[in-house]
């Protein structure tokens, strides 16, 4: 699973918050489906980038538990550059990929 503008887009929404998301708003902030942001975000985590933890909500609709998918603390704190190399090396691909399409 290589999608890369998906890739990119998903973890430069989480790169500019650090309190995480749930997928319910990474699907409504990217227009992506549910079943996609779900996808994506396990093979995000398979690799290393992510970190998602569950915590008790405060809905009324009945879920007592949601996913809340952040960036890993090592990378949130690097630079621009060295953020995008660090993607780069994770994902096995050059980081001209990461912007063409």
């Amino acid at each position: 699973m290589t999608n890369k503008p998906i890739n990119l887009k998903l973890l430069l929404l989480l790169a500019t918050n650090p309190e995480g998301l749930c997928y319910r708003e990474i699907s409504r902030r990217t227009n992506y489906h549910m079943n996609t942001v779900s996808r994506y975000i396990s093979y995000l985590h398979s690799k290393g980038l992510i970190d998602i933890k569950q915590v008790k909500s405060n809905s009324v609709r009945g879920r007592k538990w949601i996913n809340v998918v952040s960036i890993k603390k090592e990378l949130h704190n690097k630079e621009v550059a060295e953020f995008l190399q660090e993607v780069s090396n994770r994902l096995k691909c050059p980081l001209s990929d990461l912007f063409s399409n």
